[in-house]
């Protein structure tokens, strides 16, 4: 059942209101999302979820703050040292926002059973593995509702997102202008966008895609592709010490994916994210905490399209890049922010 905003609450996200609507803000209020995995990306991702008034988060994390999550996490202080994260940061989002739920659960992802994820309305994952992220990905898939997947992180100078919304209806609005008048008129039009999985995306096969072309995407996304199938071949998180091995076969890592040159992908960017994989830099998390919140909102409200259904951000370019991969009989999104690569 949807909770109607009260009075009180209609003057708080007043502004909100005027932007995207009063049933909009209804369904923000009335959703319910899970954080796996507490980062300074995700006290970005909370602090703009909470601040837009979502009903209620779920922080799920099984680690201790350390030295490094102090060095990066504006939620934590230094008495948070030695307290499991998600219990350390509730108290801060709870202050940006009492309306806001935020429940902590201080379990380790991998022992949750499918129905756990399936019990909320978003569900995100921060600096996951990718046999896990793809694990998560299918159990929201089989959900008698549709769930919006997001997985996401930054390391170093680079952070993405990918998305799968399943299949997604949203509202664009178009100012036409009357031919006979400076008048204009609000036409809305009805869209319904189509998204493949973590593991579908994964698949892709760039053989017929020409190396001109290939040059003009992110480098950033297929060192990711790269990084992601690195862990699902030898099941285990990526570390530092990886960074050595991916350089010297990343021929062969490409060739898999059907990429015969990939001279244009420079082993200094695939050393620099390996090499970082587990550090946060501040202002990298707040590009890519901003958007992906963004993107949430975006989804609950169902106005403009989201990102269909990898972004990619790289701050030693300071350049942010969307890749569209979804399958051959699911024709391309031709909106000018996509950049589309058809499987």
């Amino acid at each position: 059942m949807m909770i109607k905003l009260s009075q009180d609450e209609a003057e708080i996200y007043d502004r909100q209101i005027r932007l995207w609507g009063v049933d909009a803000q209804q369904r923000i209020q009335n959703a319910s999302v899970l954080v796996a995995g507490v980062r300074a990306l995700s006290n970005e991702l909370c602090k703009n979820l909470a601040l837009a008034g979502i009903g209620s988060i779920t922080l799920l994390d099984d680690k201790v703050v350390g030295d490094d999550d102090l060095g990066v996490q504006f939620f934590l202080e230094e008495g948070s040292r030695g307290k499991n994260r998600a219990e350390a940061v509730a108290p801060a989002i709870r202050a940006l926002n009492p309306r806001v739920k935020v429940e902590v659960d201080s379990s380790n992802v991998a022992d949750k059973p499918d129905t756990f994820f399936q019990a909320f309305d978003i569900v995100c994952m921060i600096h996951q593995d990718a046999a896990t992220l793809i694990r998560v990905n299918q159990a929201v898939r089989k959900a008698d509702k549709r769930i919006p997947f997001y997985a996401a992180d930054a390391f170093g100078w680079v952070g993405y997102i990918f998305c799968d919304l399943a299949k997604h209806e949203y509202i664009e609005e178009k100012e036409i202008s009357s031919s006979q008048s400076e008048e204009t008129t609000t036409k809305r039009i009805q869209h319904v966008e189509e998204y493949v999985t973590l593991e579908e995306s994964l698949q892709v096969d760039y053989s017929n895609i020409p190396n001109n072309k290939l040059k003009k995407k992110s480098a950033l996304g297929f060192v990711m592709h790269m990084i992601l199938k690195h862990e699902l071949k030898h099941n285990r998180s990526i570390t530092g010490v990886d960074a050595e091995d991916l350089v010297k076969n990343k021929s062969v890592a490409l060739q898999e994916m059907g990429i015969s040159d990939g001279s244009f992908i420079d082993d200094e960017l695939i050393s620099h994210v390996v090499s970082l994989f587990d550090s946060e830099l501040v202002p990298v998390t707040a590009i890519v905490g901003g958007v992906l919140a963004q993107e949430m909102i975006k989804v609950l409200s169902q106005k403009q399209l989201p990102i269909q259904n990898w972004f990619y951000y790289n701050g030693l370019s300071d350049s942010g890049m969307v890749h569209c991969v979804r399958n051959e009989e699911k024709p391309a999104v031709k909106e000018a922010p996509q950049d589309t690569i058809v499987l």
